[in-house]
């Protein structure tokens, strides 16, 4: 960015104007491989806010949501910048592959900061994160339940040691959830992601958090509305658009997660839904064998909060069944 003009590559915004167009980051035997950006340059200088979504693009509301805000802000109502990307994964996004890419097979939230010589992925993560996302203060990543999914909500931010940056960090996160936030700390039972796409830009500085909602490769308007009602929260108190941001509702605070996996092969019949508060010894699924019988009856180790529930019904020893949050009341001084 340099004054009041806002270019990425071919896609140049100047001051108090809308533009929309594509990044070309390499090609098929039949075609380019490119990403969609919007640039809203607002008619008032302030703070650049990045939006992401599609870097899994079979994670449809966080897409949804994306280009509904872009739609809807007019530069005459913005202080500041918005660039998005709402399909960052196009090959993805064509392919309705869920986390690998159909090209190379890498999941893209496992390869940044990227390469400048390596695969399609690797090549794509570079130039989001070098040419994209660290023009801005400010980068909200939306994320949802993949094909195979059902998830509930949450926001998450990882840790740099930076007062400042982290401050910023945990403010935003908390301002887009509904509920549930993860700050990921080294050497605790929530350690970040390292090569995602949040973590590694908070490292280069940006105020990089993690919008979580929607499932198994639906696009329901209430999730939709929380990854939008995120969004607005969060250019609101940062005084980009007029307005307060709506937050209603204690937060609770991750503070380890757990596993539930199947000891026995079989059908499975759940007893709970995603985002179910649970018991230490509660069950929660049985395992039927193919004649029927139940051959195991599965039991929540400890307390927590449903957080993930995977949509296979016929499992494999070894599968997993539910992830589990463990949760405190948020505290705001920590």
């Amino acid at each position: 960015m340099k004054g009041d003009v806002v270019r990425i590559r071919d896609v140049e915004a100047q001051r108090g104007t809308t533009q929309r167009g594509f990044v070309r980051v390499g090609e098929t035997p039949v075609g380019p491989i490119q990403f969609p950006v919007v640039i809203i340059q607002g008619t008032k200088p302030g703070p650049t806010l990045c939006l992401t979504a599609g870097v899994h693009a079979a994670e449809y509301p966080g897409i949804a949501a994306v280009t509904q805000v872009t739609r809807s802000v007019r530069p005459e109502d913005l202080t500041g910048t918005i660039i998005a990307v709402p399909v960052v994964n196009q090959p993805m996004f064509q392919a309705r592959a869920g986390f690998l890419s159909p090209i190379d097979g890498l999941n893209l939230n496992r390869m940044f900061p990227g390469s400048p010589t390596g695969s399609i992925s690797e090549i794509l993560a570079h130039v989001l994160l070098n040419e994209v996302v660290v023009l801005a203060d400010y980068h909200i990543d939306c994320h949802g339940g993949d094909l195979t999914e059902t998830l509930w909500p949450y926001a998450g931010y990882s840790l740099t040691g930076n007062p400042q940056l982290d401050e910023q960090g945990k403010t935003l996160a908390r301002l887009y959830t509904p509920r549930i936030v993860a700050l990921y700390e080294e050497g605790t039972p929530l350690p970040p992601t390292k090569g995602s796409l949040t973590y590694t830009a908070a490292q280069r500085g940006v105020a990089s958090v993690l919008g979580e909602c929607g499932s198994a490769g639906t696009l329901e308007p209430a999730d939709v509305e929380i990854h939008v009602r995120g969004i607005l929260n969060v250019t609101r108190f940062l005084g980009m658009l007029p307005g307060d941001p709506s937050v209603q509702g204690d937060r609770l605070r991750a503070v380890g997660q757990f596993t539930v996996t199947a000891r026995r092969g079989g059908l499975v019949h759940l007893k709970i839904r995603v985002g179910d508060p649970l018991k230490s010894g509660q069950e929660i699924a049985e395992i039927h064998n193919i004649f029927g019988d139940i051959v195991d009856r599965v039991q929540s180790p400890a307390d927590g909060i449903a957080r993930i529930i995977w949509t296979h019904k016929a499992v494999n020893t070894g599968e997993p069944l539910v992830r589990c949050w463990i949760v405190e009341p948020e505290r705001l001084d920590g």
